[in-house]
């Protein structure tokens, strides 16, 4: 299966993944209109209001596959509230989906915060990797002496310095550097990729073969 690149909103981008929808769809954008026109009952016609000319700063898109909106406030999105990640791989398990899409929802306000669930879902993801699950480090080290590809390996031993600094005192000021929180979902789906679903692939192919075929195997490396 072809992993489908993951085009993040992008301001005044003609394409991108909608944060509303998750398809890879036209935009299209205007200007915010802030001429008020009375049609029918409304709570702001029925309260003190007015009018504000809003500057260029404020803009809209609007989503041709499902018609949502999207606000833009010099440039960054506003709303929804989302951020430019992939979703997570379909093979992680239901509870590290859940901490990976937290991390995602949370990223705009905090990107300590998001990566501290990001070190979380990583401790998870070395126990649906067969390992305990009690210390990272422990548990990476453990995957090396099984052969754990090394880059692989250097991936996990980046989420766990990374995350590392999320809950304690560390080198990376993780909210001035929040491309590299980006890059922590990333390598959360290339691990996944790499130690779940390419061999679950690789079996599922092999286990179709002929039957005559894989005996041919199995004797070949009996011997």
């Amino acid at each position: 299966m072809k992993k489908q690149h993951f085009f993040s909103p992008e301001y005044a981008s003609e394409q991108f993944h909608c944060p509303h929808c998750g398809v890879f769809a036209k935009q299209l954008w205007a200007y915010i209109d802030t001429t008020y026109s009375y049609r029918g009952a409304s709570k702001i016609h029925n309260v003190v209001h007015f009018v504000e000319n809003l500057s260029s700063s404020w803009s809209i898109s609007r989503c041709e596959h499902c018609d949502e909106k999207i606000i833009w406030l010099k440039e960054k999105m506003i709303y929804p509230k989302t951020i430019k990640v992939s979703l997570p791989n379909e093979d992680l398990d239901g509870d590290i989906k859940k901490d990976y899409l937290e991390a995602a929802n949370i990223f705009n306000d905090s990107p300590r915060a998001s990566t501290a669930l990001l070190r979380l879902a990583l401790q998870k993801l070395c126990k649906q990797l067969g390992e305990k699950g009690d210390n990272i480090n422990t548990d990476i080290g453990n995957l090396v002496k099984k052969g754990l590809n090394s880059l692989v390996q250097k991936s996990l031993d980046s989420l766990r310095i990374t995350g590392n600094n999320a809950v304690h005192p560390g080198e990376i000021n993780l909210d001035e550097e929040s491309e590299k929180v980006l890059k922590l979902f990333e390598l959360i789906n290339f691990i996944a990729e790499k130690m779940i679903t390419e061999p679950k692939e690789i079996e599922f192919f092999y286990n179709n073969l002929p039957e005559d075929a894989k005996n041919t195997v199995d004797k070949r490396d009996s011997k």
